[in-house]
């Protein structure tokens, strides 16, 4: 079978539409859809019963969804065109295209990475600064009111002070953990989209997370073997 065309019978290959075996006025091979430069054609495989298009026998004929495409004479098979052109490999062209989009794919994945752990590093750093500056700063001007001549009120504020920090270093790792905790959960959402996105245009076998320009080098989808070019 090649690459641009799928066959449809009772006894097809991996691959191919497989019609259950109770339909037995369709051939084991009974016919095949090829996609061409200007369309998508089905062709009758020299079969007994014979393929029809909108109730018109035909040997091979340019099809589109909206035509009813049956398999065999009076206890015929209707073809789903719809399920069946879904299994059809896209063509060198439209998989040129598509395989070139997840480039953005990758690098917008990458960047959407990046500004996660570094607004979550931030948010961090700022939760963890703001509780302990509180307490400096209580200190400076209880001292600077009542302090400032009364030595028993400063030591008092100092002691103070220390308690307060002390409590405050706790407070703000405590909230900055709580931070930190939601990044992989936004890395792990970030990271299953990105695997439904980056996968094989012809036979969506995933990626992975491995770097688009390795991709590109190896020159095909190891899945399906469906070689790609990308242009200078």
């Amino acid at each position: 079978m090649k690459k641009n065309e799928i066959l449809i019978g009772r006894e097809v290959l991996k691959g191919g539409y497989s019609i259950e075996k109770q339909y037995t006025a369709v051939g084991r091979k009974h016919a095949r859809i090829i996609r061409k430069p200007d369309g998508i054609y089905i062709e009758d495989l020299n079969t007994a019963n014979g393929t029809f298009v909108n109730g018109i026998s035909v040997n091979l004929k340019k099809i589109k969804l909206t035509d009813s495409v049956t398999l065999g004479g009076i206890d015929y098979y209707e073809l789903n065109l719809d399920e069946v052109l879904k299994l059809l490999p896209i063509s060198d062209e439209e998989f040129n295209d598509r395989f070139l989009q997840l480039k953005q794919v990758y690098d917008d994945y990458q960047k959407e990475k990046v500004k996660i752990q570094s607004e979550s590093m931030g948010k961090m750093m700022m939760k963890r600064t703001i509780p302990m500056a509180i307490p400096g700063l209580l200190m400076v001007i209880v001292s600077f009111f009542l302090g400032k001549s009364n030595q028993q009120v400063n030591t008092i504020v100092q002691l103070s002070g220390g308690l307060l920090s002390a409590l405050a270093i706790t407070a703000g790792a405590i909230w900055a953990s709580k931070s930190m905790a939601k990044m992989p959960e936004h890395l792990n959402s970030l990271r299953e989209q990105f695997l439904i996105n980056f996968v094989c245009p012809n036979c969506k076998h995933s990626f992975g997370e491995i770097p688009w320009e390795v991709i590109k080098n190896q020159g095909k989808c190891k899945a399906c073997q469906h070689e790609f070019r990308v242009e200078s």
